[in-house]
């Protein structure tokens, strides 16, 4: 079972990489390790050792949110020679979804599942971009597939995530506390899995108690955790807490983003110099044509006061993602440009799945009353 195998890498792709930190939204000159080696690499090693090389620096492209490791890590998964092998291709699924490219990554893990029904990190992995993409029954139907005694924990991570999407929080508060205290025997890797698990929980439904007790659980100092430490006290009117933490990181768009957001909210006016550096950022990625996802844009859009624009980029986005922060961007979009049209589609859509947000759900229908 390659799930027993998990490195911080695999959460962070499963789960928060894609949404929170993607590593190509960086820009500095990072290190680049490894470079001098990739010849000898690409020629001298066996797939099993590429595969832990790659692993490797998928774990420290987002740690960092270094672009140069991700396209590192890209570079040499090229070169496998059997790209058919199973520990291969979930790599490859990773790297898909890295790019945002969920259709390729949910047709290989299919595959995979077709010949290993219990291939559990295959099963992981296709229930998140399930979740991702707003499926949240056949999400969870595949969570419940992680029944190995073995695997009970990430089934109990998977099963959270997404009835944190569905259920009121009545009914997800005892799951939340039983999950945190089984954190005190688990590894570090997991910890920090768990810790953003229940994090974004307590940031979407305003649980200061258990924020309390996990963020202790994200201590290791890297972007994702970072990322989302700063969302829970920009939620909670923190700004400054956020703007401390998140300083450092300010070359990662993700943090710039958060970093005017905070200081807007602050009234200080040193954020427009932030944003004039995130809109030659955002123009750079698109001039050339690189990956910058389609939330990035919306969000930029929302806090430089381009509604119009950023809603039909959020609209063009929500057709393809549909997780928590898409929903709330094109949310506070619909909100602020007072678009009747996209708030119904919003409440629709909750309606029909079942999604739960205590924070935007009763702004929309009260907007839709007055319009």
């Amino acid at each position: 079972m390659l799930i027993r195998q998990l490195t911080l890498a695999v959460l962070v792709l499963s789960y928060f990489g894609p949404v929170h930190a993607h590593p190509k939204h960086q820009h500095k000159n990072t290190s680049s390790e490894l470079t001098n080696n990739q010849s000898s690499l690409n020629n001298h090693y066996n797939d099993t050792v590429r595969n832990q090389i790659v692993t490797v620096l998928l774990e420290k492209a987002y740690a960092r949110g270094d672009g140069d490791l991700l396209e590192q890590a890209e570079n040499l998964m090229k070169t496998s020679k059997n790209p058919s092998d199973v520990e291969n291709k979930l790599l490859a699924t990773r790297l898909a979804q890295a790019n945002h490219d969920f259709s390729t990554a949910e047709k290989t893990l299919k595959e995979i599942l077709k010949s290993q029904p219990n291939q559990y990190d295959a099963i992981l992995q296709l229930a998140n971009i399930y979740r991702l993409q707003g499926q949240f029954d056949q999400s969870l139907s595949l969570c419940n597939q992680l029944n190995d005694s073995e695997v009970k924990w990430y089934q109990a991570g998977c099963i959270l995530q997404v009835e944190a999407m569905t259920k009121n929080y009545s009914d997800l508060k005892p799951k939340a506390d039983e999950l945190l205290k089984a954190t005190s025997r688990l590894s570090k890797n997991d910890k920090q899995w768990f810790g953003n698990i229940l994090l974004e929980v307590a940031t979407r439904f305003n649980d200061q108690q258990l924020a309390t007790q996990a963020i202790p659980l994200l201590a290791t100092d890297n972007l994702p955790n970072t990322l989302a430490k700063a969302n829970w006290y920009i939620a909670q009117q923190q700004y400054q807490t956020a703007l401390k933490i998140l300083e450092p990181y300010r070359y990662h768009d993700g943090a710039l983003y958060r970093i005017i957001l905070a200081k807007q909210k602050l009234g200080d006016h040193s954020s427009n110099k932030d944003l004039s550096e995130l809109s030659l950022r955002v123009q750079t990625l698109l001039k050339e044509q690189d990956h910058i996802h389609l939330r990035e844009q919306a969000q930029y859009l929302w806090v430089s006061k381009q509604y119009q624009e950023g809603l039909k980029i959020a609209a063009k986005n929500w057709d393809m993602q549909r997780e928590n922060e898409d929903f709330e961007v094109y949310a506070e979009l619909a909100l602020a440009s007072q678009d009747r049209i996209s708030a119904e589609k919003l409440l629709r859509w909750s309606t029909i799945t079942g999604y739960q947000n205590p924070t935007y759900l009763p702004r929309l229908i009260q907007m839709v009353a007055v319009l």
